[in-house]
C-alpha cells in the first residue's frame, strides 16, 4: 500500500521496500488534480484554458555535504539508454508534463546528501508564464524492481506566481535513504532553486556524463535546453511595459480633479500653541516640522497612533503608551503583573514607531529594528509559515547527529481560550480546539527545520501567539545550532529573526511574538531566554496552563 505524505512529511524507503537500491521518480504538473479523477479535475481546471500551461523543464538539484553549492541538471539532459541519438523531441502536452527518472541509490556520490526533484518555467518573464495555469503538482517514488509505488505526494502551488517548484527530495539518513515531501515554490525561476537572487552568478551545473552512473531518464526528452539557457532568460531584462503607470502628462485628462495627496486621510494639525511660546510669536506655522515628502503642500502626513492630540511643536519627545491599556489599538496582551521585567510599549507621535513599522517593511528583526507590522496586503491570504531553522550538527567523524532543539507556540484567542502546541513524545500535541484550528505544527524532521502553519483566514479570531524554541530535559547547544526563525507568507512577506547570545544553561527562548490588531499583524522579536522548561516561559508571559511535573508538556496533551 502506497503512503501519501503531507507537506514536510518523510519516509524511510527501506521500511516500505526492504533491500531497495533503485527507485523510479515520477513528477508532473497539470491544470487539474491527479488523485481525485475526472470529476475533481473538471472542477479544479475550470477556467484553466484561459492561459496556456507553462513550458517548463524538470530539474534535478544535487546538494553536497556542506549544502552551500547546489548543482543543477535538467532531466532532459540525463541520458536515456533506450532513446536513439537524433530522435525527435516529444512535444510538450497541453495538460502539463510528466517526467520520469531512475536513481541508483548505491551509486550516488558520497558527497551528495540530497537529490531534489523540481521544475522551472523557461523564460517566465518573456513568455509571461507561471505555474498559475498548472498549479497541481505530484511526485511519486516507485520500486524499480517491480514498479510498485512506495510513496506519493500531491500539492498545489500556493500563490500562482511561482516559476519554479520543488516537489520532493531523496536524502541520506543514518538509517538509510529517505524521501521527503517538499512542495515549495519560488518566483525567480531556476535561480530560486539554489537560493540565487535571479542571476546566474555562482550557480553550478552537473555534466550529464558525470550523472550517468546514478541517474537514468525514462521519459522522452522534450527539449534540448540546458541550465545555461534558463539562466540567460533569468537575467534577460523585462519587456518595457511597466513604465506606463508613472506618466506625468496624464493629469490633463481630468482637469477638474486636483492631484490627490499621498496620505490616505491626513489629519489637520491641532491648533495647540507651544506652551512656552509668548503670544507675540507671530509665526507659528514655520515652527511645525515639515515631513520629507513635500508633495502634500498644505497638511503634513502626520498619522498619530494614540487618540490624544499630538502637539505640532518641533521635535517633541515621543509619547510612550503602554500597549496593554484597554483603549489602545495595540493591545498586545500584557502578561500578569511582575511576570516579566520589561514592559511592552509603543511610541506614538508624529512619524511614530508604529507608523514606520507599518510602512517601512524590513526583512530582518534585530536590536535596531525589533518590530514590524504586516498589513493585509503584505501578508496576503492563505497560509503563513513560521519555521525554526538551525545549523545541522555532526560528529567528529562527519556523521549527522541529533539536535536537542524543538519548536512550540503559546496562543490566546479573543474568546479567552489559550493553549500551547509543541512537539512532544514524537508527535505534535497541543491544548485547546482553537490552537489546532488556526495553528498547525508539522512534525520535526532531520533537515534542521520545523514549521508552524498559520491559517490567515481564521487569524482574526486570535489575539496573540508566541513562538518559542526549547530543549527537552536539558539546554540546547545554542552556540552551535545558531537558530533562526523565518516567517513567510503567500503574499511575498519574508522575515528573519535570529536569536542572540543566550545566558548559560538557558533551556527555553521566546523567539518572536505575533499580535492581531484589527487587520494588522504586529510581529515583534522577543529573544527572551528563560532558565527553565516551557512551563516557566508560559508563566512568565501570563499563560495559566496546567503542566506535568517537569513542566515540559501540558496535562491534557497526553
Amino acid at each position: 500500500m502506497t503512503v501519501a505524505l503531507p507537506r514536510g512529511g518523510n519516509l524511510l524507503l527501506a521500511k516500505e521496500a526492504p533491500g531497495i537500491e533503485r527507485v523510479r521518480i515520477t513528477l508532473g504538473w497539470s491544470a487539474t488534480t491527479r488523485t481525485t479523477g475526472a470529476r475533481s479535475g473538471a472542477r479544479s481546471g475550470a477556467g484553466a484554458g484561459t492561459s496556456p500551461v507553462p513550458e517548463a523543464d524538470a530539474v534535478v538539484v544535487l546538494v553536497d555535504t556542506e549544502e552551500k553549492a547546489p548543482r543543477l541538471l535538467l532531466t532532459d539532459q540525463v541520458p536515456n539508454p533506450t532513446e536513439r541519438i537524433g530522435a525527435p523531441r516529444a512535444p510538450h502536452r497541453t495538460d502539463g508534463d510528466t517526467e520520469q527518472i531512475a536513481v541508483a541509490l548505491p551509486a550516488v556520490p558520497a558527497d551528495v546528501t540530497r537529490l531534489q526533484f523540481a521544475a522551472a518555467v523557461y523564460d517566465p518573464t518573456g513568455r509571461n508564464q507561471t505555474f498559475r495555469a498548472a498549479p497541481h503538482g505530484f511526485i511519486q517514488v516507485c520500486d524499480d524492481r517491480d514498479g510498485r509505488e512506495i510513496v506519493s505526494y500531491a500539492f498545489e502551488a500556493e500563490t500562482g506566481a511561482e516559476t519554479a517548484l520543488v516537489f520532493g527530495e531523496l536524502y541520506r539518513h543514518p538509517t538509510g535513504w529517505k524521501f521527503r515531501a517538499v512542495g515549495e515554490g519560488y518566483a525567480n525561476g531556476l535561480p530560486g532553486l539554489v537560493g540565487g537572487g535571479g542571476g546566474a552568478d555562482g550557480i553550478a551545473v552537473v555534466h550529464p556524463a558525470g550523472a550517468a552512473a546514478f541517474l537514468t531518464r525514462l521519459s522522452p526528452a522534450r527539449s534540448r535546453r540546458r541550465v545555461a539557457d534558463h539562466l540567460r532568460s533569468a537575467t534577460r531584462p523585462a519587456p518595457p511595459s511597466p513604465p506606463a503607470p508613472p506618466s506625468p502628462p496624464s493629469p490633463p485628462s481630468s482637469p477638474a480633479q486636483p492631484p490627490a495627496p499621498l496620505p490616505p486621510a491626513p489629519l489637520p494639525p491641532e491648533p495647540v500653541p507651544p506652551p512656552s511660546a509668548p503670544p507675540s510669536a507671530a509665526r507659528p506655522a514655520p515652527a511645525a516640522p515639515v515631513p520629507p515628502a513635500p508633495v502634500a503642500p498644505q497638511v503634513p502626513p502626520a498619522v498619530p497612533v494614540s487618540s490624544a492630540p499630538v502637539p505640532s511643536v518641533s521635535p517633541a519627545p515621543p509619547v510612550r503608551v503602554a500597549v496593554s491599556s484597554a483603549p489602545s489599538p495595540l493591545d498586545l496582551g500584557q502578561p500578569d503583573a511582575g511576570s516579566r521585567p520589561r514592559p511592552a510599549t509603543a511610541e506614538a507621535g508624529e512619524r511614530s514607531s508604529r507608523y514606520r513599522q507599518r510602512h517601512e517593511q524590513v526583512s530582518t528583526l534585530d536590536d535596531d529594528h525589533p518590530a514590524t507590522i504586516w498589513t493585509g496586503d503584505t501578508r496576503g491570504t492563505g497560509a503563513m509559515t513560521v519555521s525554526l531553522r538551525w545549523t545541522p550538527l555532526r560528529t567528529r567523524t562527519g556523521l549527522p547527529r541529533p539536535a536537542n532543539i524543538h519548536l512550540g507556540c503559546l496562543w490566546q484567542a479573543l474568546d479567552g481560550a489559550a493553549g500551547v502546541i509543541q512537539q512532544h513524545g514524537g508527535s505534535a500535541s497541543g491544548t485547546g480546539r482553537a490552537g489546532r484550528q488556526v495553528l498547525r505544527l508539522v512534525g520535526r524532521d532531520e533537515r534542521a527545520e520545523q514549521t508552524i502553519f498559520v491559517d490567515l483566514a481564521t487569524l482574526p479570531t486570535f489575539k496573540r501567539f508566541f513562538v518559542f524554541a526549547y530543549g527537552l530535559h536539558r539546554s540546547p547547544e545554542w552556540d552551535l545550532l545558531r537558530p533562526v526563525v523565518a516567517v513567510t507568507t503567500r503574499g511575498g512577506g519574508e522575515l528573519a529573526i535570529r536569536l542572540g547570545q543566550p545566558p548559560e544553561d538557558a533551556r527555553t527562548c521566546i523567539a518572536v511574538s505575533f499580535h492581531v490588531v484589527g487587520d494588522d499583524l504586529v510581529i515583534r522579536r522577543e529573544n527572551d531566554f528563560v532558565d527553565g522548561p516551557q512551563a516557566t516561559a508560559a508563566a512568565r508571559y501570563g499563560w495559566s496552563l496546567e503542566w506535568n511535573e517537569d513542566g515540559t508538556a501540558p496535562r491534557d496533551a497526553g
